[in-house]
């Protein structure tokens, strides 16, 4: 893991620690459904129905996700055994991990749909 991703993952274990963090997959969509959500991360490794799910209601929602990670990495810094999805409920940190992302290569997909022309 660069050191440009440990601090991705450092701004999602401050989140965790300001109680800004919904995490597993039922508790990410309630998240997201209440309209709490600001950020939704998925791991590499989660089941693509489970995926295809959470990503339609961001879509929906207009909420910008992105797929990072294995599902321990993503566990284990938030401090719990294995999560596969994670939403971020505060838009300040949200924002920051977002440019933290970026400035590393990663995408982060908006929740808007394009339509091709």
């Amino acid at each position: 893991m660069s050191d440009s991703l440990r601090k991705s993952y450092a701004i999602l274990g401050f989140a965790q620690k300001a109680g800004k963090i919904s995490s597993g997959a039922l508790a990410a969509k309630s998240s997201i459904l209440r309209r709490r959500a600001f950020l939704l991360i998925v791991s590499n490794d989660i089941a693509e129905n489970a995926k295809q799910g959470l990503i339609s209601s961001c879509q929906k929602q207009k909420i910008p996700w992105v797929v990072m990670g294995n599902k321990y990495e993503i566990g284990a810094c938030i401090g719990k055994a294995y999560r596969v999805a994670v939403t971020i409920n505060d838009p300040g940190m949200a924002e920051s991990l977002i440019k933290s992302l970026e400035g590393v290569g990663v995408k982060v997909n908006t929740g808007v749909v394009e339509w091709q022309k």
